[in-house]
């Protein structure tokens, strides 16, 4: 199945918004395919490979015997559990007696024995950890949150095939320290966020590495199509949504951002959590009216060079990690070149789709408790499509970053965060007849931040930030029949200044309220943001949360651009969440939350004929988002974790007294995954995905008896069939001496399901009739990947 289809079948002219205006399709329209006379040699591969690694070699084998050691991480007050915290299991040469049992009573266990070097993961959103693969032994169990003291499990015996269960509850700091954190946790309430560890962003099938897709299907949160990364949540456009590297803007996220597919620019390897807000966040975070995705980098300073390194169907990549003095350094590269996909995707017209980024870092800390970091990325992609008749479509960009990062203990109750960044972008886009544009920007961002423990129950938060933006644009907005020109010349100046308190008056009641107030030199527009958020644990696994908050965001370059000469401003965005958490001993986690927003000036698309390209945007006078969203997970030491989503979403927008659908309005969406350990490494997955038909703009025949066209319909007056899509996943990991093995199969869209990505209207006048036709999005796919751990 290619990745588009007519009714009846024809060729589309060069230049046609059928087939030469679709820009770039980094997974979808774009093709290179597995050749039906390959296919019994690629099978007798693929079966000895797959014979291989289920027998292994001898020495592999030998780890066979090697058990699991997890459990989950509580509040001993309220026993909520706790995520992000940070569990190191380190084995001892020897242990006095006697030895924890595999029934562990939750006391504190006697002060351990100097441990060894050891592995270290963090809990997940409903506290579980886990460490796979772990030889019999003797072993040390530290865990180490933010806001609880420290406590360490010793000793803990292991038998070989075992699978152990290690619960822990921590006592809450009566008096703060100061602790310098990397990323940007929020250490407020647990509301409308999601907080994934490695393993958890790591293991869903069809994310491929990208912790961007490794979201996708969670409550609240979904992309446009199969093939892209930027993730839309709560009714909310992908550009509403700030995305954060280390608790600084990221800037060019995405490789092909905006285009009819993407992948994130960032290695996954390098990644240790994923933190997902989806509303009501802090006022620490600005220019952001729908989420803020925040990537924590791998910060541990590893005794001797290790890494990870693979090779796959999709992706070759490389993380190393080092040790340099007190510090460590870490440099990770990736390329993907999707030729293998082209014609099964999308049929023969792609030359290619390739991608790249590199990162490399520095971190040296201080005496005093702080540290500096310095970090340059780089990402870049080309895309080519021979459309035919000497017509073709193609995109290059690069993108660069210098980002610093300097966190300074004045005193053991106060830190000093200075943050700043150097960002350029540039972009080459056309297509023959159809859409072109050029782009060039850079970016500079610097932010100053006091963070200060006031007695035992404030944590006061305040800062100064600057950003400028500074490029043009030049070339064409499709208006969903003809092409408008757009040339801009942009330059946009924000300054910014928030102050927060987070208060806990009791041990199970936390208070997090603030304000920031933000100005734009492009607009000339000010705004002043109040945001608060409760949680209150009246006990027994129960929480209850509610938030409420202004959010506002300034437009951006390439709105302005694809505005083309209409005039578009500040858009304001008002929060109102409630919701309450059910957690269990037993792993067992439920959250529902309800919510709505209200936007002012809101900007969204005058047009959407096609919902995976971008087409001019307009202002609408208000737009609304309503809805409610069910999680039920079981994440547990034991073979089997499941998650269940459900999300109702009713997402609006008025122009003029007209009210639309917005873009995004997906009435209905479920999400069902689940993974189960098979022992002796093996490990299978599988997500399902249901969503609603999203909204477009459909073309209408158009006939005065003498001549006939197409004309647009109503604003997202129509809607695609259904989505649906099951995924499954295979791995083993094999133990070496050297480290480990890792064998991974994805099949993605494993039915072979012809989902719809967008519908469109021509007319022939030569054969004098109208042709509907059927763009798809990912057929089935299998995608192999080997990976080492060193």
């Amino acid at each position: 199945m290619n990745g588009r289809g007519a009714r009846p079948i024809f060729r589309s002219a060069p230049g046609s918004r059928a087939g030469a205006g679709r820009g770039p399709d980094v997974a979808g329209d774009r093709g290179g395919a597995l050749l039906d006379a390959r296919g019994d040699r690629a099978t007798r591969c693929a079966g000895a490979l797959l014979l291989l690694i289920v027998t292994g070699s001898p020495d592999i084998r030998a780890g066979e015997t090697r058990g699991s050691i997890g459990g989950r991480v509580t509040d001993r007050a309220g026993q909520t559990p706790i995520a992000a915290v940070r569990v190191t299991l380190r084995a001892q040469r020897q242990a006095p007696s006697p030895v924890l049992p595999a029934s562990l009573p939750r006391t504190q266990a006697p002060d351990a024995p100097r441990p060894e070097s050891g592995r270290g993961t963090l809990t997940d959103a409903s506290g579980e950890y886990r460490f796979d693969e772990v030889p019999p032994g003797v072993y040390v169990l530290i865990f180490a949150g933010e806001d609880h003291a420290g406590r360490t499990l010793a000793p803990i015996l292991l038998d070989a095939g075992s699978d152990l269960r290690v619960d822990s509850d921590l006592e809450p700091l009566v008096s703060e320290r100061i602790t310098v954190s990397g990323g940007g946790v929020d250490a407020g309430p647990g509301l409308s966020r999601i907080v994934l560890g490695r393993d958890a962003f790591a293991s869903p099938p069809a994310a491929l590495g990208d912790p961007f897709r490794a979201i996708a299907g969670r409550a609240g949160i979904a992309p446009a199509d199969d093939f892209k990364s930027e993730m839309r949540v709560r009714g909310g456009d992908a550009t509403e949504t700030a995305v954060l590297l280390d608790g600084q803007p990221l800037p060019y996220a995405y490789h092909f951002g905006g285009g009819a597919g993407s992948a994130g620019a960032l290695n996954g390897d390098l990644v240790d959590t994923v933190q997902v807000a989806t509303g009501g966040f802090s006022v620490e975070y600005g220019d952001a009216l729908a989420g803020v995705i925040d990537l924590s980098t791998r910060d541990a300073r590893p005794g001797r060079a290790t890494g990870t390194a693979g090779i796959g169907s999709m992706l070759a990549h490389a993380a190393l990690f080092g040790p340099a003095g007190d510090g460590s350094w870490v440099f990770s590269g990736r390329f993907s070149d999707l030729g293998l996909y082209d014609e099964r995707v999308a049929g023969d017209a792609t030359d290619g789709v390739a991608f790249h980024d590199l990162f490399g870092a520095l971190r040296m800390p201080f005496t005093n408790g702080g540290k500096l970091e310095l970090a340059l990325l780089e990402a870049g992609n080309d895309y080519r499509e021979d459309l035919g008749s000497s017509a073709r479509a193609a995109m290059s960009s690069v993108s660069r970053g210098l980002r610093a990062r300097l966190e300074l203990a004045l005193d053991p109750e106060t830190l000093l965060r200075v943050q700043a960044a150097d960002s350029g972008l540039s972009v080459a886009s056309s297509v023959t007849g159809g859409e072109s544009f050029d782009q060039q920007q850079r970016r500079q961002d610097l932010r100053i931040s006091l963070l200060r423990i006031l007695g035992p129950a404030h944590r006061l938060n305040g800062g100064l930030a600057l950003e400028r933006v500074l490029g043009g644009m030049t070339g064409s907005v499709f208006n969903g029949i003809v092409l408008l020109p757009s040339d801009l010349d942009y330059r946009a100046d924000r300054a910014s200044a928030f102050v927060e308190d987070i208060w806990r008056p009791a041990d199970n009641v936390t208070l997090r309220y603030g304000a920031r107030a933000d100005h734009s030199s492009w607009t000339g527009e000010s705004a002043l943001s109040p945001r608060f958020s409760l949680e209150v644990g009246p006990g027994g696994g129960v929480t209850l949360r509610c938030a409420a908050g202004r959010f506002v965001q300034f437009p951006r370059q390439e709105q302005v651009f694809l505005a083309a000469g209409d005039p578009i401003g500040m858009q304001v965005a008002d929060h109102l969440i409630a919701g309450f958490e059910v957690s269990s001993k037993n792993g067992t986690r439920l959250v529902v939350e309800g919510y709505r927003k209200d936007l002012k000036d809101s900007i969204g698309e005058a047009v959407n004929r096609f919902v995976e390209l971008e087409e001019r945007v307009t202002r609408f006078d208000s737009a609304r988002a309503l809805g409610a969203e069910i999680t039920l997970e079981r994440r547990s030491p034991g073979p089997w974790s499941w998650q269940a989503n459900y999300a109702y979403l009713e997402a609006t927008q008025d122009k003029e007294g007209i009210v639309s659908p917005r873009n995004t309005d997906q009435r209905h969406s479920l999400g069902l995954s689940g993974r189960r350990r098979l022992g002796r490494g093996w490990e299978a997955g599988a997500a399902f995905r249901y969503a609603s038909g999203l909204p477009y703009t459909p073309l209408r025949p158009w006939t005065n008896g003498v001549d006939y066209g197409v004309v647009l319909g109503r604003l997202n007056g129509a809607r695609l069939p259904a989505y649906e899509r099951l995924d499954l996943r295979l791995e083993r990991a094999l133990p070496a001496s050297w480290g480990r093995l890792g064998f991974r199969l994805d099949l993605l869209n494993v039915l072979n399901r012809p989902n719809v990505r967008s519908i469109d209207l021509t007319f022939d006048p030569s054969a004098g009739a109208f042709y509907e036709t059927v763009f798809y999005q990912c057929p089935f796919l299998p995608v192999f990947s080997l990976k080492t751990e060193f």
